[in-house]
């Protein structure tokens, strides 16, 4: 009989984040893709630039606290940069398909980064007591960022 043993390395946690991140992505760049107005298609990739930095530290800094090898680490997050190109070559495609496709994706998109900041870096990063003040703060920066973003788009003749 072969005896199971809990392992610290295996830990689960960095691929969960990478996938649900991956995921994420997939649906951020079709949404991207699917947009038919420059002033949409660059508000829209200004919001994805403005968070991919974040979702990458935090994929990173899972990977490091999991003491991947470095191989393996690379090839991660070789893998997780893909995802977004990637969707945006098919919501290209999907230009073409009718509006209620376009509305499922955007949808998809939308509900991705409200779950993966919700259920995994919110949450995981609020666990964590230490420096809750200045993390606290970061959050509303960016809050109030992504608020002015949208009132910026709303209120521009761009």
């Amino acid at each position: 009989m072969h005896e199971h043993t809990f392992n610290p390395k295996s830990n689960l946690t960095p691929y969960i984040l990478l996938t649900a991140l991956s995921i994420h992505g997939l649906f951020e760049g079709i949404a991207l893709g699917l947009q038919k107005k420059p002033k949409d298609a660059l508000f829209l990739a200004i919001a994805i630039i403005s968070h991919k930095w974040a979702e990458s530290f935090t994929l990173g800094l899972s990977f490091f606290k999991s003491k991947l090898e470095n191989s393996t680490y690379i090839k991660l997050i070789l893998m997780f940069s893909l995802f977004t190109p990637i969707g945006i070559l098919i919501g290209m495609i999907l230009t073409s398909t009718n509006v209620l496709v376009e509305a499922v994706f955007l949808s998809l998109s939308g509900g991705t980064f409200l779950y993966v900041s919700t259920t995994e870096i919110i949450v995981e990063e609020f666990s964590i007591t230490k420096h809750k003040y200045s993390k606290f703060l970061a959050f509303m920066i960016g809050a109030i960022f992504v608020g002015l973003l949208a009132l910026w788009e709303t209120l521009s003749g761009i």
